[in-house]
């Protein structure tokens, strides 16, 4: 790839602004290549005119440009011209991609047009945006103004993604910006959208923040430092939020003895593992689910697009409604190690350890079966006073109806329930009698090493 030309004389001091952000934020490697998204509009010309004369030092790899045309308005196809023009006088490899907006927030649709352009043009290399200290306070007070939390008042993150998307201008302010094409005499592009009010961030640049610059001349640096400490603070809550989820749930326990800012996140990380995306989950909802945690028992709550929090077992899901049960039925000759893979499931008596819960073999007629509840069956649970029917224990136990056909148990052949492996309760007198004593293991896996070829007795 061809290099720009030597511009003589030493770097600007908006390039070693730059080249300090680069640094100091981790943003791009020596020798890194990089792709510069370029509207033709100031930000986007100083960042390619900066990253060109930091290439030419070493400071980074090999800079190219590209430039997306929306077709949102007419004569926007000039612009291309304008950009190639720049970057031929830069010494910089150009390319133009031009997208379809979809209908909808026209706003959002061409944002999402435009970075799926600019990350196919990349190929895997950095994408650098033009994003400057002053966008970042825009963000943060149209982000106040929605009563975003730490994460969104976090505002536009320096580096995010993989391959990363950067924003090297983030520490600098747009008339910076201004002085700096000036003085390499850069001529740029201005957005027809930017002049009106059609968007609140236009008045927001041409009103809130001249206003909190009246009251405090450092109010855009005050803002984006802000923004850096709250993206610090958001970080270590997401971790702490992660150590809860495992497998796809959240632990009900750790959920109940974490701050709510923990559980939030929890909430939210439970819906992007369900949907892939961080999006269509309002705080509302949120605090719904949050909710149905602090109630007693289970139960579930609808969710946007036909999904579902669920608490059962000690566990809180996010996922599809779960289809009808269907009824389940293996037997059990007698002590061994079986597999059900059609099932998904091991069961194994094996020599007792200090874990339990324990079978005897003379306390139980064989054969015995692994299946789903019948009318009719009843248990006696250990520690417990006289036998009930299976129903009406698990009513007071406040196991929620959408869940009681689905758990599996250990019964004998009249109908008396001897273990209910997800709730982890055994049936009186499991342990009295005479013969073998047995630890017992459920386990979800149609093949372990210790459950090949189903079914063989011990």
């Amino acid at each position: 790839m061809p290099r720009p030309p030597k511009r003589a004389g030493p770097l600007h001091s908006f390039e070693l602004a730059v080249a300090r952000t680069l640094r100091r934020r981790a943003l791009l490697a020596p020798g890194e290549p990089v792709l510069v998204a370029l509207s033709g509009g100031p930000d986007s010309t100083a960042l390619l005119s900066a990253l060109a004369a930091l290439a030419q030092r070493g400071e980074v790899g090999p800079v190219r440009a590209c430039h997306v045309d929306h077709g949102l308005r007419a004569g926007s196809e000039r612009d291309a011209g304008h950009c190639r023009a720049l970057c031929r006088a830069l010494g910089v490899p150009f390319e133009a991609r031009r997208v379809e907006v979809r209908a909808g927030n026209r706003q959002e649709q061409a944002r999402r047009a435009r970075y799926a352009a600019l990350r196919q043009a990349a190929g895997g290399e950095a994408l650098a945006t033009g994003h400057t200290r002053s966008d970042q306070a825009e963000t943060v007070i149209l982000r106040l103004l929605r009563g975003s939390g730490a994460r969104g008042l976090g505002a536009i993150p320096p580096r995010r993604g993989a391959p990363a998307v950067v924003r090297p201008l983030l520490d600098l302010s747009r008339s910076q910006v201004l002085a700096y094409l000036g003085d390499r005499g850069l001529g740029w592009l201005e957005d027809p959208s930017n002049a009106g009010d059609a968007y609140l961030r236009n008045r927001v640049r041409r009103e809130i923040l001249p206003a909190l610059a009246a009251l405090s001349p450092s109010a855009e640096r005050s803002l984006a430092r802000a923004a850096d400490l709250l993206r610090d603070d958001d970080r270590a809550l997401e971790a702490r939020a992660r150590r809860l989820v495992a497998g796809g749930a959240a632990d009900r326990d750790g959920m109940a003895s974490a701050p709510v800012a923990v559980q939030r996140r929890a909430v939210r990380l439970l819906w992007r593992l369900a949907t892939g995306s961080r999006r269509g989950l309002s705080a509302a909802r949120v605090e719904g689910v949050l909710r149905l945690l602090g109630r007693p028992g289970e139960g579930r709550v609808s969710l946007p697009g036909g999904l579902e929090a669920r608490v059962a077992g000690g566990r809180l899901e996010v996922g599809a409604p779960l289809p009808p049960a269907e009824p389940l039925a293996l037997p059990v000759p007698g002590p061994g190690t079986f597999s059900f893979p059609a099932a998904n499931l091991c069961l194994r008596f094996e020599a007792p350890g200090e874990e339990g819960p324990f079978l005897r073999e003379g306390a139980v007629s064989w054969p015995l079966w692994l299946r789903t509840r019948l009318p009719g069956d009843r248990f006696r649970p250990a520690r417990g006073r006289g036998s009930k029917k299976l129903k009406a224990w698990l009513i007071d136990c406040k196991v929620a109806r959408w869940r009681r056909d689905r758990l599996l148990l250990l019964a004998d052949a009249g109908g008396r329930v001897l273990w209910i492996p997800e709730l982890r309760v055994t049936a009186a007198g499991l342990e009295a009698g005479e013969g073998r004593r047995w630890a017992l293991r459920l386990l979800p896996a149609p093949r372990t090493p210790a459950c090949d070829g189903g079914g063989s007795l011990l």
